[in-house]
């Protein structure tokens, strides 16, 4: 708990210093505004620097208290994913936009669509009629997908195999591990180094992603 308050506590004074003497800005009611951590879909835990965050913390609950202790009034009216908060960027500077996308450390879409047209929604309809569909395709998968040997290994031996399987197919976190892989065969097979194996290319995720 002391490393995610310490976290958000960074967050908090950026914050801070960002609306410090600017006038204050009205917010809407509170909605979909707690949320806990609920497990880490990509490989970090390879990667120890990364995972201070223990599952099932109340990263808005957190948040909040942050704020409070250093006075400042705001409060969380909605936790979005990277994925939500591009395409509210997006429609606040052309209501045309209908779909977000992205492509980085991991891969995610999100869209606009028919609130009527929604099977699982069995609420009232919103005004506008639409409703933001986060799409989490990351952990889309299926018999078509172009899977090499790389591409199996990798998820066998990833910390949540058999999840996120498009995730791994395309996104920054796993690309420089497949090319290991790859690289890693055809020394082995092809003498591509001579007749020896550089020791790294034994090593899980030695070739870090650049998103």
């Amino acid at each position: 708990m002391a490393k995610l308050e310490a976290k958000l506590g960074m967050i908090v004074d950026s914050v801070g210093n960002f609306f410090s003497g600017k006038d204050q800005l009205p917010l809407c009611d509170p909605a979909l505004n707690a949320s806990g951590l609920d497990k880490f879909l990509k490989s970090i835990g390879r990667n120890p620097s990364y995972v201070d965050l223990e599952v099932g913390e109340d990263v808005v609950e957190e948040l909040t208290k942050s704020m409070q202790k250093i006075g400042l009034d705001m409060r969380v009216s909605a936790l979005v994913n990277d994925t939500i908060g591009t395409l509210a960027g997006g429609r606040f500077y052309n209501q045309d936009v209908i779909a977000a996308v992205i492509l980085g450390t991991g891969t995610n879409a999100a869209y606009v669509e028919r609130a009527n047209a929604i099977p699982k929604w069995h609420g009232p309809l919103p005004k506008s009629g639409g409703m933001v569909i986060n799409m989490e395709w990351g952990n889309f998968r299926s018999s078509h997908l172009p899977l090499t040997e790389y591409d199996v290994a990798l998820d066998a031996e990833s910390l949540n195999p058999g999840e996120q399987i498009f995730d791994k197919l395309i996104s920054g976190m796993y690309l420089g591990d497949i090319v290991r892989r790859a690289l890693l065969k055809m020394v082995e097979e092809a003498d591509f180094f001579g007749d020896t194996v550089p020791p790294k290319l034994r090593v899980p995720f030695i070739l870090r992603y650049a998103c």
